[in-house]
C-alpha cells in the first residue's frame, strides 16, 4: 500500500472548481502517467441545469465498510441485532446476487463512482491511482440534473498531492470525513476534513503515521459521531431540493494501526451496548458494537427523512464495500479469522481481499416507496457499476454511454427486464488475483494459475474443474484478456 505526503492544511489554500458532465467526454479519457504529462484543463462549468418535469427522488447510498453479508439480519444473522437494516429490507428489496466490484475498498469505490470495472477504472487496488479531471463521477452526473451532492465519511480515491482527485473536484458540493483510506482507519483522528480544510477534533494521537493514522491516547470525539452530524445537517439543509447523499461510513472497519496489543483488537467504539456482558473476547464484543452503531446510524437517517416528510420521495441503497474482514485475530482463541466470528461470509469461500465469493458478495438493499415493492428480493446479478447506472436512470437522466454498468431499475420496479452483461471481471494485482464470472462459471486466477468452478452447482467454489472443462477455461481466459484495459499506474510522490 502506497504511503503519501501528510495532509496539506487549509493554510495552503488550494482553489478548486467544480466540473460538470457537459465539460467532459462521455467515455473516460485515459491520461498519460508521466509526471510531466499535461492535465486536461477544466472548462468553466455552465449554470446548473434546472430539474425538468417531475421532481426526481432524493438519492442516498449508505455504504458500510467491511460489513460481511452474513452479519446482518436480512441474511439470517441472529447473534447480532440489526433492526434498522432489517426494517429497510422489509420496506424494500434484497438483491441476493449483489457483488462488490472489488474485494478491497479503493477499487470498489472507484467502480461505484465511475461505473467502470477493475479492468477499466483508475484503481484496481488500494491507493495505486487517483481520479483525474476527465473522469466523470456519479456526483457530477447528478449535479447536472440539479442535485445537491454530499459525501460524508471515507473517499479513498485521492492522492493528497493531486487536488483534481479530491471530492470537491469530483462533483461533491459538500464533503466531510476522510480523503485517505489509511486516515479512515482511525476512529479517533486528530483531524477530519471539511471540504478542503482541516478540522481539529481534540483527539491526541502520539507519533501519528501518514495522514493521521495511529491510535489516540486522548479521546474526545468519535469520528462516526462527527460525520453523522454533518450528514444529518446536509439532509436538513436540502430537504426541499433534490439531493444525493453518499454516506460512506468507516464502520465496522478495523483500525489496523491500533489492532495489535489492545483488547478491542482495533474495533474502537464508544459503547458496547447489549454486548457488554457477552462471554466473548473484547475484540468480538467491540466489533458487534460497531455493527450495532452502523445500524443505528441508518435508523437515525431514516427517522430524519420521515420527520422532514421526504421519505416517500427518497431512494435508499444499502451496500458494503467488500466481504467480511480477513485479518487473523490476536484476541479470540476460538477462531483465527474475524470474518468467522458471526459467519460473515455465509460459508462462501474466502474473505475480504479474495476474489472468491467470500470476498465479493455483499448485502444489497434498495428501498424506494411507491416504486420498489416492499419485502421482495431479486436474484439479478449485479455489481457497483450497475448501482451507478441504476441511480442515473432513477434520477431521470439518459443512460450513460460507454460504461460497464447496466441499470437494475426494471428489476427493482418490476417493469421490464435487466440487460445484464455477459461477464463480470475483477483484477487485484497486489494480491496476484483476477476473476471472471460468466453464466454459471467462474474462473479465479491466483498467480496466473486458473481455477474453474461451476458456481451454480458449487457456490462454495470447492471443486476445481479446470482440467475437465477445457472449453470453459479457454472462454474465461479470453474474457479476462479482452476486458483488461489497465494502464501503468503513476508512481506516488515520496517524502524528501
Amino acid at each position: 500500500m502506497f504511503r503519501r505526503f501528510l495532509l496539506l492544511f487549509a493554510s495552503c489554500a488550494v482553489a478548486l472548481s467544480a466540473a460538470t458532465p457537459a465539460a467532459r467526454a462521455q467515455s473516460r479519457a485515459k491520461q498519460p502517467t508521466k509526471p510531466a504529462a499535461k492535465r486536461r484543463a477544466r472548462a468553466k462549468p455552465p449554470a446548473k441545469a434546472p430539474v425538468q418535469g417531475k421532481v426526481p427522488p432524493n438519492i442516498i447510498i449508505f455504504l458500510g465498510d467491511d460489513l460481511g453479508i452474513g452479519e446482518i439480519g436480512p441474511w439470517g444473522q441472529t447473534e447480532l441485532s440489526t433492526p434498522n437494516i432489517d426494517q429497510l429490507a422489509r420496506d424494500g428489496m434484497r438483491l441476493t446476487e449483489m457483488r462488490s466490484s472489488a474485494a478491497v475498498c479503493g477499487p470498489a469505490r472507484c467502480s461505484l463512482m465511475t461505473a467502470y470495472h477493475n479492468g477499466h477504472c483508475r484503481l484496481d487496488d488500494n491507493d495505486n491511482d487517483y481520479l483525474r479531471t476527465p473522469d466523470l463521477t456519479l456526483a457530477e452526473r447528478l449535479k447536472a440534473r440539479g442535485y445537491l451532492t454530499g459525501l460524508f465519511g471515507k473517499w479513498g480515491l485521492s492522492w493528497d498531492s493531486q487536488p483534481e482527485s479530491w471530492p470537491n473536484a469530483q462533483g461533491f458540493d459538500a464533503f466531510f470525513g476522510y480523503r485517505d483510506q489509511l486516515h479512515a482507519h482511525n476512529y479517533y483522528p486528530e483531524f477530519l476534513l471539511s471540504n478542503t480544510d482541516s478540522v481539529r477534533t481534540g483527539n491526541v494521537v502520539p507519533a501519528p503515521g501518514p495522514m493521521g493514522t495511529g491510535r489516540a491516547t486522548t479521546r474526545v470525539a468519535y469520528a462516526p459521531d462527527l460525520i453523522g452530524a454533518r450528514a444529518f445537517a446536509f439532509v436538513r439543509a436540502n430537504a426541499r431540493k433534490p439531493f444525493f447523499l453518499y454516506w460512506a461510513t468507516n464502520l465496522p472497519h478495523i483500525n489496523n494501526e491500533g489492532a495489535r496489543g489492545f483488547d478491542d483488537g482495533g474495533y474502537e467504539t464508544t459503547d458496547l451496548g447489549p454486548y457488554a456482558d457477552k462471554p466473548w473476547p473484547m475484540a468480538k464484543r467491540s466489533y458487534a458494537a460497531q455493527v450495532r452503531r452502523l445500524d443505528q446510524d441508518l435508523g437515525r437517517l431514516r427517522a430524519l427523512l420521515d420527520s422532514l416528510g421526504i421519505a416517500k420521495n427518497t431512494l435508499v441503497i444499502f451496500l458494503s464495500d467488500n466481504g467480511a474482514t480477513m485479518l487473523t485475530s490476536a484476541n479470540d482463541g476460538k477462531t483465527d479469522r474475524i470474518g468467522r466470528w458471526f459467519n460473515g461470509t455465509m460459508n462462501f469461500r474466502g474473505f475480504k481481499g479474495d476474489l472468491y465469493d467470500g470476498g465479493l458478495r455483499v448485502p444489497g438493499i434498495v428501498s424506494w416507496p411507491g416504486r420498489v415493492k416492499p419485502g421482495t428480493s431479486s436474484a439479478v446479478r449485479a455489481d457497483f457499476t450497475d448501482v451507478h447506472a441504476t441511480v442515473v436512470e432513477a434520477a431521470g437522466l439518459p443512460a450513460p454511454k460507454g460504461i460497464d454498468g447496466r441499470s437494475l431499475l426494471p428489476a427493482l420496479t418490476g417493469k421490464g427486464a435487466v440487460i445484464t452483461r455477459e461477464a463480470f471481471v475483477w483484477f487485484s494485482p497486489d494480491r496476484n488475483q483476477s476473476a471472471v464470472l460468466y453464466g454459471g462459471w467462474k474462473g479465479v486466477w491466483v498467480r496466473d494459475t486458473l481455477h474453474v468452478f461451476n458456481v451454480t452447482r458449487d457456490p462454495g467454489e470447492t471443486k476445481d474443474l479446470v482440467l475437465s472443462e477445457p472449453d470453459i477455461a479457454r472462454r474465461l481466459t479470453e474474457i479476462r484478456a479482452s476486458e483488461d484495459k489497465r494502464v501503468v499506474h503513476p508512481v506516488p510522490p515520496r517524502k524528501p
